[in-house]
């Protein structure tokens, strides 16, 4: 009697949980701000020197967990004769959902002066739930979350007016918190790549995020139109500010 009722229980949350997914309707968001084969490179300068490049790419669109998504790739390492002071090789993945625009997975491979990070988070987003692989760690998240990459091309397919501020749920490794994102102003900014007139925002940085990890002030130029490129991201750090500016642009 008692194995039946066990049963009878299982029974009853396997088909409340697969009418809970059936039930679940992703949301649809407006994407004009990039292309599935978009290369952004830039030269990283500390102060007026020159350490390193970096690029973001969109590599198409891949299935992820039977949805569709954006694969966008992003590396970043110093330049050789940098190499003998602190050497970087950083590369972060995310798998953004080509209707809803929130990140369905997340992959991060850290090499700085010789120590090592990796991680992949996979987001859940019909039980608001997350898991991180290497860890088998896993718990609740906002809904329609964001990681700390896919954020940024969430902005890029918003409305930018000077003024205005976002706020949009973001994780990074166990941690969810509200990002938020301010338009301070517009401006003609010149950079490697050209003279481009921009929306300068301003993301409330968070110590260990990834992408937003500056412990002071972070600005990114975004393109004043529909693409919102970004041709320049400057940080403040302890020794001065380091910037990326963009050299190269195919979209």
């Amino acid at each position: 009697m008692k194995r039946l009722f066990i049963a009878a229980i299982l029974s009853v949350f396997v088909v409340s949980s697969l009418f809970a997914a059936e039930a679940f309707v992703w949301r649809t968001e407006r994407q004009s701000g990039f292309s599935p084969q978009e290369t952004l490179k830039f030269n990283v300068r500390w102060q007026f020197i020159t350490v390193g490049s970096a690029s973001m790419e969109v590599r198409g669109i891949d299935a992820i967990n039977g949805r569709l998504a954006y694969h966008i790739y992003t590396e970043a390492k110093t330049a050789a004769f940098f190499d003998n002071f602190y050497k970087v090789r950083d590369t972060n993945e995310s798998w953004i959902d080509i209707q809803s625009l929130c990140s369905l997975q997340f992959a991060s491979h850290i090499s700085e002066a010789g120590h090592r990070r990796d991680e992949t988070l996979i987001f859940h987003h019909p039980r608001q739930q997350y898991s991180i692989v290497e860890s088998s760690k896993s718990g609740t998240t906002p809904l329609w979350v964001q990681d700390v990459l896919s954020a940024l091309y969430y902005i890029r397919c918003q409305e930018l007016v000077v003024g205005k501020e976002f706020s949009v749920d973001a994780q990074s490794g166990d941690k969810a918190w509200p990002l938020k994102v301010k338009v301070l102003k517009k401006e003609k900014v010149k950079v490697d790549a050209g003279t481009f007139d921009c929306f300068v925002v301003e993301p409330a940085v968070r110590e260990g995020a990834g992408l937003f990890q500056a412990k002071g002030k972070l600005w990114v130029w975004l393109t004043a139109d529909d693409r919102k490129l970004p041709v320049l991201m400057k940080s403040k750090i302890a020794v001065g500010s380091i910037a990326a500016e963009l050299a190269e642009m195919k979209y």
